[in-house]
């Protein structure tokens, strides 16, 4: 048995590549444990607190075995939680936290979870070291030490909470919270807590500050953000959020606020190494509801349930009850030459037929290739995809003037970005070993379709960038 986290990174004989905040998290992580274990994807593990790291994805039989083996203060580590396969082991734990993919250096999405909920880890902290925010219109809140207000005095906490101008044009209210949370993230020179107005406190919300994460939220059941409750750490990461989101308010200003900042956090998770802390339930709990005795925020309603776009929203974030990308979004977004031949998107094809192992090696052996040579494209993304119907939506997008499509057994050479000025075909463009192309797609260069994505909804934000 292993204690220690580089050890076994060190010993494994198909390791993935983890970027320096992914390892410097995870160290922080298991030095909470009382031991590390390398799963087998066999045997049972019953040490108490034990952090249990899992490489590669088994059946539902030896997932649930392990499950139920694991101490209640467990938790489980997966490396390479991009990976579908790995939906299930996630669906039977509490969503603790995850690291966005950044480059070739760290190219893949970090996943760790335990049995309970997440919870404050021991510690020293100050309630002067978070700022709470929020604000409101003059028909729902009477009196300025009523509600959330009297609660943020009552737990001695500093917080700004101002009145949205009744004058506000429609177009300004969609950017208001956006632009006010920005505002004071900007002058506290600290972490900010934006809380809705309407929402109450039966304690003091320390989780994300304790955790010092980039950003922190609520998920529902369906993986739809709970935007009454966030966090938003004094990182460049954070700010690069902050900033996407307002972008795509601004420009789609008709869309659920919730899927907006989905969209933003999902772009941001996959070019920069981004930590998110998953809350608890009780972070976000409705006050129709009977309080728990650790609960922490009273929540009015869940916000955008009466959005008439709401319900079509949800069917595009599916893949986020798992705190993972789904097709046609990028996994990881890659940026080349200044003023290149536009942007190429790599698909990686059939992932249900390889190992994590081998999803790991094709996501790697892509982005080593694009910054060794990115052939002269201004932007490479790499789209991972189980299904045919998943690629037909990545051919769908219209502003994929480069679609590179690859099997998950292939491996992308070093040169074969720029070996596309000179040649099309399969054997210039992978290395001699990738022999096992199958499907209904042909591989290499795929056209596009002439189909045009629905407008009601941005093309996956895809083209919106935090740079």
């Amino acid at each position: 048995m292993n204690n220690s986290l580089d050890d076994i990174l060190r010993q494994h004989a198909r390791a993935p590549r983890l970027g320096a905040l992914q390892l410097a998290r995870l160290r922080q992580v298991a030095s909470r444990c009382h031991d590390i274990v390398d799963w087998d994807g066999v045997s049972a593990v019953s040490q108490p607190g034990a952090a249990v790291i899992v490489f590669e994805a088994t059946h539902a039989v030896r997932v649930q075995a392990l499950i139920e083996s694991l101490h209640e203060n467990a938790i489980v580590i997966l490396p390479v939680g991009e990976s579908p396969a790995f939906d299930g082991l996630k669906s039977k734990l509490h969503a603790h936290g995850s690291l966005g993919a950044e480059g070739a250096d760290a190219p893949h999405q970090v996943w760790w979870g335990g049995v309970k909920p997440l919870a404050v880890p021991t510690g020293l902290y100050r309630k002067q070291d978070a700022l709470f925010i929020s604000s409101f219109e003059s028909s729902d809140i009477q009196g300025k030490d009523a509600g959330l207000t009297a609660d943020l005095k009552r737990l001695g906490l500093d917080h700004v909470i101002t009145q949205i101008s009744p004058s506000c044009s429609t177009a300004r209210q969609g950017t208001s919270k956006v632009d006010f949370i920005i505002e004071q993230w900007s002058q506290a020179c600290r972490p900010v807590f934006w809380i809705d107005a309407r929402a109450q406190l039966a304690n003091h919300p320390l989780l994300p500050q304790a955790l010092g994460c980039d950003f922190a939220v609520n998920r529902r059941p369906n993986g739809v953000m709970n935007t009454g409750a966030l966090f938003f750490h004094q990182t460049e990461r954070a700010q690069a959020l902050l900033d996407i989101w307002r972008r795509l308010t601004c420009s789609h200003s008709n869309l659920p606020e919730s899927f907006l900042l989905d969209q933003a956090w999902a772009l941001t998770n996959a070019q920069r190494e981004i930590e998110t802390a998953w809350l608890p339930n009780t972070y976000w709990q409705k006050d129709d509801v009977k309080p728990r005795a650790d609960s922490t925020i009273l929540a009015h309603a869940c916000n955008n349930d009466d959005h008439p776009l709401e319900k079509f929203a949800e069917q595009m974030q599916l893949g986020r009850r798992f705190e993972r990308h789904q097709a046609p979004e990028a996994h990881l977004v890659m940026k080349g030459a200044a003023s290149g031949r536009g942007l190429i998107t790599v698909v990686v094809r059939d992932i249900f037929a390889g190992s994590t192992s081998d999803i790991a090696e094709s996501v790697e052996a892509a982005a080593t290739a694009f910054a060794a040579d990115n052939g002269g494209f201004s932007q490479m993304e790499i789209v991972l995809c189980g299904w045919d119907d998943e690629v037909r939506s990545v051919l769908q997008i219209e502003d994929y003037a480069w679609t590179l499509m690859t099997d998950v057994s292939e491996r992308l050479r070093p040169n074969c970005f720029s070996s596309l000025k000179r040649r099309r075909t399969k054997h210039d463009l992978y290395a001699p070993e990738s022999n096992q192309s199958s499907g209904s797609f042909p591989i290499g260069l795929a056209p596009n379709s002439d189909d045009q994505p629905d407008s009601s909804l941005p093309d996956r934000t895809r083209h919106c960038r935090t740079n």
